[in-house]
């Protein structure tokens, strides 16, 4: 993959699709039939009222799902805080919501990044996807209790809550860190090792390992390791990891969402939730815990909003990509402090966010400058 396929300032698809041909119909054609297998489900289940309940979940995703198509930071980026935050939905509920729709929407987004022929880096999809589907299982059957409803987390809400931003903190502060200096022009990794290779597969099994908990982590973690520490373009990194947390996504909704039953929700009629995959519960808070309507009241949002993002990406300016990324993630941290109440509450929390914050950007920093000892690759500046 030559670097020049990169292009200046995001360019070099102009007149790519200059005359009507079949990618190009189809980049049209795959959300359009998807919304229409949408409707016609919805409209012969009768589930029209049932996704008016959830607009807030249409709403969120008109942002979060445009996100997921243009960020590392994925459409759980902006779903999980703003479920979790906000809507006050709980955090396992956040977490399969999150993988679910980042599986219809990023999937998307995958499919027109493929038919587009954005730039990637196959082989780190090859070695992140496994690697964190991985990270994912492990992490879930270790530190998760299987028997409870949505598969909740052994952690606290507040833990999870405050590690997710910890990563994103560390991807603000170096998107920032890099907007001193000119992006990097190398559009793939000219040459793998297996110092590399491990390194990589560690970060994506440890950001499985956070997707588990928060819908989203290992497309941080991947962006993080190949643009920062590789010195992948960010051009590259931002479709890589989008094509990566796709599939990741896939694993938690067939994991989460159909094996154990997640999207399998049952009503009375209150629209209280009575039942999880079969097993009765509650009755609980349908605006809270109906899993399944707030996934169809996003569907046809985020089958749009992942494409167009991945269109707006590809045509930004470097610098203007790299800061985007960097204050999407600044926003995250700042609705953590602000919107969690344990962060203001609990000194044990307080303490583990910054002494987190501090070590997260402190060890990316320094292994970003010794990274010739630990990947065998030139030192960064």
């Amino acid at each position: 993959m030559a670097d020049s396929a990169l292009g200046r300032g995001g360019h070099d698809h102009a007149g790519r699709f200059s005359h009507l041909n079949p990618r190009r119909i189809a980049l049209y054609a795959l959300p359009a039939t998807a919304t229409l297998v949408w409707l016609i489900y919805v409209l012969a289940a009768g589930e029209l009222d049932r996704i008016s309940a959830h607009w807030e979940s249409s709403i969120t995703m008109v942002f979060g799902s445009f996100l997921g198509g243009s960020s590392p930071g994925g459409g759980g980026a902006v779903a999980f805080p703003i479920f979790t935050k906000v809507l006050d939905v709980p955090a396992p509920v956040a977490r399969t919501f999150s993988l679910s729709i980042q599986a219809v929407g990023m999937t998307m987004a995958s499919l027109i990044i493929l038919l587009a022929r954005r730039p990637i880096e196959l082989r780190a999809i090859v070695v992140c996807a496994p690697v964190g589907g991985l990270g994912f299982i492990a992490s879930l059957f270790l530190l998760g209790d299987e028997g409870a409803p949505f598969w909740p987390s052994d952690l606290s809400s507040g833990v999870v809550k405050v590690t997710f931003t910890i990563v994103l903190a560390a991807m603000s502060f170096m998107m920032f860190v890099m907007l001193r200096a000119p992006a990097s022009e190398m559009a793939g990794v000219r040459r793998w090792n297996p110092r590399l290779v491990l390194g990589l597969a560690l970060a994506a099994f440890v950001g499985g390992g956070i997707t588990a908990w928060v819908g989203t982590g290992a497309n941080v973690m991947l962006f993080l390791f190949m643009v920062v520490m590789v010195g992948l373009h960010p051009r590259v990194g931002v479709p890589t990891s989008v094509i990566t947390m796709a599939l990741i996504s896939i694993i938690g909704l067939l994991t989460l969402g159909i094996a154990d039953g997640q999207l399998d929700i049952d009503l009375n009629a209150a629209a209280d939730v009575v039942a999880v995959g079969g097993t009765s519960v509650g009755p609980l808070d349908g605006s809270r815990y109906d899993l399944t309507g707030l996934w169809l009241a996003a569907v046809p949002v985020v089958v749009w909003g992942a494409p167009l993002g991945t269109w707006v990406v590809h045509i930004l300016h470097e610098r203007r990509l790299i800061g985007f990324v960097g204050l999407l993630a600044l926003a995250e941290v700042v609705s953590t402090v602000v919107l969690l109440d344990a962060l203001h509450e609990d000194a044990g929390l307080i303490a583990s966010f910054v002494v987190g914050m501090a070590v997260a950007i402190g060890g990316i920093l320094l292994a970003r400058r010794h990274r010739g000892a630990i990947l065998g690759l030139p030192d960064a500046d």
